[in-house]
């Protein structure tokens, strides 16, 4: 008896994401037309509805327009984003990052906290401390979380299988977390969740995009895959690939810093500051005539030009979007990435492809509230 029962907790969970999807969409907006629309018994889904009204998620509100065949008129059906929250949060970039949304996606609260270098039991701390930041803002009772993660992910089963960032190998997070929270806890590495951000809520300012990859670059290197509006969750980090070297020895945050010690050794005048680097001061000393910037500049477009000659090679993609810090460089450094990537590969192969820099720095913790909300709703 009990696969039977599950099966039908399955069903009837399926059924009401199906009804959900439509109302949220726009695709129905009635009970009538959400039988015709979903195929679903009209008993059944006045039964469904109810029960999403009587938790909030639906409210009953005016009259639609009655059928060409006269009759009573509809009771409209809405959707209600402020019904329930969701907490997304992101480990990269040397920081957690959180965010809280409604249903729709839209952030009503962030919180932050810095991981300086923290790894294991204490990067665990943190990033709990940033979820407790936010869940003293709930306005409305908490649906579920999210977790982006640098390095390979299960998504399916919410486990990390590395992440070498953060010194964590067969964490299973997602049972961790949900146990202390008492919430649905879904996770995915911070490429796919920033791909997941982008093409869910327009993000990359093209919503004709079906094909998007992100290229994360941090002290990781990740890529983020959107296939005909199918996100793939594989686990993106390519760090430990090798060009000249391992990647992430040649784009990781800690390599560029290095390589700007040796070259400003090599360019005593150089702008570059000792302590304190940023990509901006980078650009900065860069289009200002600083040699030992420039000759960072160009061996970092080199690199990445390497990475999404093979992107583009294998993937096909329509949009090219770069994440992380390193889009300080700026656009002028973006032309030259895409210039020596267009180099390495047939002109009718790359032209297509749309090139970006996405600047907004929580992409990934917004991913991370989409996939929860994907995953426990379906509504995205």
């Amino acid at each position: 008896m009990k696969p039977l029962k599950a099966t039908r907790e399955n069903l009837r969970r399926h059924n009401r994401q199906l009804l959900l999807r439509a109302v949220y969409t726009g695709l129905a907006d009635n009970r009538a037309a959400l039988a015709q629309e979903t195929g679903l018994a009209k008993p059944t889904v006045s039964d469904l509805i109810g029960e999403l009204i009587s938790e909030g998620l639906l409210v009953e509100g005016g009259l639609g327009e009655s059928t060409e065949s006269g009759g009573k008129r509809p009771t409209l059906i809405k959707f209600v984003p402020e019904a329930r929250q969701v907490i997304g949060v992101s480990l990269d970039n040397g920081r957690a990052f959180g965010v809280l949304c409604n249903l729709a996606g839209q952030v009503v609260a962030q919180h932050m906290a810095e991981l300086d270098g923290a790894q294991g039991d204490e990067a665990l701390a943190i990033l709990t401390d940033v979820m407790n930041g936010l869940i003293a803002q709930l306005d409305a009772p908490l649906l579920c979380i999210g977790v982006g993660v640098p390095g390979a992910v299960d998504t399916a089963s919410g486990v990390i299988l590395e992440s070498y960032p953060l010194g964590w190998r067969r964490l299973a997070l997602a049972e961790r977390l949900s146990a202390h929270y008492e919430v649905p806890v879904y996770t995915g590495s911070s490429a796919e969740l920033t791909a997941l951000a982008q093409y869910a809520f327009g993000l990359n300012g093209d919503d004709q995009t079906r094909n998007l990859v992100t290229l994360l670059v941090t002290n990781s290197i990740e890529v983020g895959i959107t296939l005909n509006g199918v996100t793939y969750h594989q686990g993106g980090d390519i760090s430990a690939l090798r060009a000249a070297d391992r990647l992430d020895a040649l784009l990781g945050w800690t390599a560029v810093q290095q390589r700007a010690a040796d070259l400003r050794r090599q360019q005593p005048n150089s702008t570059l500051p000792e302590t304190g680097l940023t990509y901006m001061h980078i650009h900065y000393s860069a289009i200002n005539g600083d040699p030992a910037a420039q000759q960072l500049c160009e061996e970092l477009a080199e690199h990445l030009a390497q990475v999404m000659g093979w992107i583009i090679g294998l993937l096909r993609p329509d949009h090219l979007s770069l994440v992380g810090p390193i889009v300080n460089l700026g656009e002028g450094f973006l032309q030259r990435v895409v210039a020596k990537t267009e180099a390495m590969l047939w002109p009718e192969v790359v032209r297509p492809v749309v090139f970006s820099l996405a600047y907004s720095g929580n992409l990934s913790a917004i991913g991370a509230a989409a996939l929860a909300l994907h995953r426990e709703l379906d509504i995205l």
